[in-house]
């Protein structure tokens, strides 16, 4: 899977399953800024499954995300570097 496909699957993720309007969706604000419900664990837990069913692997979040600084690219760079 290319970058370009990781990072629209990613975004795609955001927008679909968190609420974040397209149109505030930033690759540099961190999680938390985009969608201030991510202060519950259970919104990195679902976002984990969620990436884990969609590429087929399983992507260590939980363990390698804070979403107060961590940033959509973030999620990218993690996910290739799994992949």
């Amino acid at each position: 899977m290319t970058p370009e496909e990781v990072a629209s699957t990613v975004q795609s993720i955001l927008t679909q399953h968190f609420k974040i309007p397209l149109d505030q969706f930033s690759w540099e604000k961190p999680l938390e800024v985009l969608q201030k419900d991510f202060k519950i664990l259970g919104y990195l837990v679902f976002l984990e499954q969620l990436i884990n069913e969609r590429f087929g692997k399983k992507i260590p979040l939980l363990e390698n995300i804070s979403t107060t600084f961590h940033t959509p690219r973030d999620l990218v760079q993690l996910i290739l570097s799994e992949l």
